[in-house]
Parts: structure tokens; sequence; C-alpha cells
């Protein structure tokens, strides 16, 4: 399957790039990201490598794996777009180092590519990428999120050598318009861990979400949109008493205010520097 050519923003300086790398990868060929490198899927009840279907899948990812089903299929969970992925089997995931060393950017940023080249475009079923760590230990809402911005940092900075950000948002995360970008296309992260004051939101690992920002996009131009965040605002209600307070709509304010979930106050400054997204 090929990539859709309007996404891409591959650089021509050739300064990371091999004979051996793929077109749509330029980490293929990358020693550290091949080692650590855990892209899965799930199919006929196993877990499966598709870029690697001769590598076994470690009893820690098939663990971590079940943990996440269980909690995304369970009675209360309320991100339906989630159930929807789970349901359909539509999503991706892995298992990785520890979170914002060196080696899980280089890692989540490889697989991030071969996602985007699975999925070169998005159709009527929701599809989704979950990155679990096996570290840090988190302390806390604010350690979370200083953690979860280091990694989203550290894959920028490695990304920008081959892509540019996906032009139908915004670098700027002060921005109203501002969504994060990975391989030149807009992704909208969820952060999960263990001390999450959100039920939701409550994961054993150190988890980021990555939704293609497109079949959000999508579902406004099919005027779904809104339903849809009603009843997850209602299913968080049934499941918390509340609603997470972070939560707008795109447009409304800077979506990086929700991404590590924690309740950020007015005057918040969003640690991440963007930086070269013109391509180079």
């Amino acid at each position: 399957m090929q990539r859709d050519s309007t996404h891409m923003g591959l650089a021509t300086n050739g300064a990371l790039l091999g004979d051996d790398v793929t077109p749509w990868n330029p980490l293929s060929a990358d020693p550290v990201a091949q080692q650590f490198s855990s892209y899965a899927a799930f199919h006929d009840k196993k877990i499966i490598r598709p870029i690697a279907p001769d590598m076994s899948v470690d009893a820690e990812l098939t663990d971590a794996h079940t943990q996440l089903r269980h909690q995304i299929l369970g009675q209360f969970f309320p991100c339906t777009g989630a159930i929807s992925a789970f349901s359909q089997k539509s999503y991706r995931f892995g298992l990785y180092p520890e979170l914002a060393s060196n080696s899980a950017a280089r890692a989540v940023c490889h697989d991030l590519y071969e996602f985007c080249h699975e999925f070169p475009a998005v159709d009527d079923h929701f599809i989704t990428f979950v990155a679990m760590f096996r570290g840090p230990v988190i302390q806390s809402e604010q350690h979370f999120e200083d953690t979860l911005w280091s990694q989203l940092q550290a894959m920028h900075t490695l990304d920008s050598n081959f892509f540019a950000w996906d032009k139908s948002v915004a670098s700027d995360p002060t921005s109203h318009h501002f969504s994060f970008s990975i391989g030149g296309r807009a992704m909208y992260v969820i952060g999960m861990h263990p001390e999450s004051s959100r039920l939701a939101r409550t994961r054993p690992y150190p988890t980021i979400v990555f939704n293609l920002h497109e079949q959000f996009d999508r579902l406004r131009a099919r005027g779904k949109f809104e339903t849809m965040k009603q009843t997850i605002r209602a299913r968080e209600m049934a499941l918390q008493g509340s609603t997470n307070p972070m939560l707008t709509s795109f447009g409304e304010n800077s979506e990086a205010r929700q991404y590590s979930g924690r309740a950020v106050p007015a005057d918040w400054t969003c640690p991440f520097h963007p930086y070269n997204t013109d391509a180079t």
C-alpha cells in the first residue's frame, strides 16, 4: 500500500538516509530504532508483528496489551472512538523503553512512520496507535507531564530532519490550531499513566496514544463530531461523576493543554519548542 504523497515531507538532504532505507520510513535502517521497534497488531486473537513477522512477542508486551484491551473494551470506558478501534482491531501498539529516552524516541518515530504508511488515508473506521513504555515509575501528574513533553520534543527533533509539519495544523503550541505532527501528519495525543486523576486515563504503564487528526476532521465534515463528543462526556460523567475540565473542541484553545490529562492552570506554558517545521 502506497502512502498518499500529499502527506510526504521527506527531506532531500540525505544526511541520515541510506540505500537500505524504505521511502516512507527514514529510520528503517537505524540500528537503535530497529532494535527497540515494537510495532504490533492483534489478529485472530493473537499478537502479530506486521513488519517483523518472524520476531517473537515477549510476555510483557502480551500482558500489557491484554490489560489495555480489557480497559478499553470494559463496560465503562468513555471514549467511543477507542472502543470502535479496538472492536474493529484497527489499532496498532507497542511496548518501548523508558519514556523520553533516546531509544524510545527513535523506536516510536520508526513505528509511527510504519503506522502512517499502513494507514495512508482514513475511512469510516477509527484508527489509533498506542505506545506503552516500560518506565519510569511515575511519581505524579506533573512528573508524567514533564516526561511526556520530553518524549514529544525528542521525537520532533528527530522527525524534523525528515518531515515538514502538517500544514493543516499549527506548530506553535500556544495557537488554538496547534496539533502535534509526526511523519508529516497531525496527531492528537492522549497521555495515560498510573497517577492520573482521570479514571479513563489511568493505566499501569506510562502510555501515549496517537490519533490521526484527519479522522476528527472527517467526523466534523459529516456532522458527527458533536454527537460523539457529547456521548463521550456522558460516559465519562457516568464513570467518574465529572467530565475532564481540560477537554475543548479543536480551535477553542490549544489542544496541547489536554495532552497530559493534568488540569493545567490558565497561565500554563507548554514546554514544547517547534523548529525546522518547513522541512530540511
